[in-house]
C-alpha cells in the first residue's frame, strides 16, 4: 500500500472504523428529511458516533473484566476506549462535509450526500485495507473493498427510497 494512502488509515482497529462509518451513514440517511441546520446535523452525527464508541468500549471493558475475573479497573476501561476510538473518529468525513454546508458552501442536503458518498468510498478503502493487511491477493483485496462498500451503497439506496 502506498505510504500516502496508509497515512489515511487508522493505526488500530480498522473494523471499528468500518462499523463507525456504516453507523454514521445510517444516521445521515435518517437526517435526510430533517429540518435542522447543518450545525445540528453535525452535532447529531458526532454525538451518535461518540455514544456508540463509548458503548462498545464499555461493553468490551466489562467483557474483558469478566474474562480475566478481575475488577473493572481504569486500565481495562482506558484500553477499551482506545481500542474503540476509531469508531468515533470515523465521523470526521461527515463532519467536514456538513461543516462546509454550515459555512454556506452548499446546502445541508448536499452536505448529507457528500458525506454518504465519501463514507461509501472510505468503506471500499477500509475493506480493501483490512484484506490487504491479511495478505489477500489483488482480487481478494478488491472483492473485500467492493463488499464493504456495498454496505454504504445499500444505505445510499435506502436514502433514495426513503427521501
Amino acid at each position: 500500500m502506498p505510504a500516502g494512502l496508509a497515512r489515511l488509515l487508522p493505526d488500530d482497529n480498522l473494523a471499528a472504523s468500518v462499523y463507525g462509518t456504516v453507523l454514521v451513514s445510517s444516521v445521515i440517511v435518517g437526517l435526510g428529511e430533517a429540518t435542522i441546520t447543518a450545525g445540528w446535523m453535525m452535532a447529531a452525527v458526532a454525538v451518535t458516533a461518540l455514544v456508540f464508541a463509548l458503548a462498545h468500549a464499555w461493553a468490551t471493558a466489562l467483557g474483558r473484566s469478566a474474562e480475566v475475573r478481575a475488577p473493572l479497573g481504569r486500565r481495562i476501561v482506558f484500553d477499551a476506549v482506545r481500542h474503540e476510538w476509531p469508531m468515533a473518529e470515523s465521523v470526521a468525513p461527515a463532519l467536514i462535509a456538513l461543516g462546509l454546508a454550515a459555512l454556506g458552501v452548499y446546502s445541508a442536503r448536499t452536505g448529507l450526500w457528500v458525506a454518504i458518498i465519501a463514507n461509501t468510498v472510505l468503506l471500499f478503502g477500509w475493506g480493501a485495507a483490512l484484506r490487504h493487511h491479511a495478505e489477500g491477493g489483488a482480487l481478494q483485496v478488491i472483492a473485500a473493498g467492493l463488499t464493504t462498500a456495498t454496505l454504504g451503497v445499500v444505505l445510499v439506496i435506502l436514502k433514495v427510497l426513503v427521501h
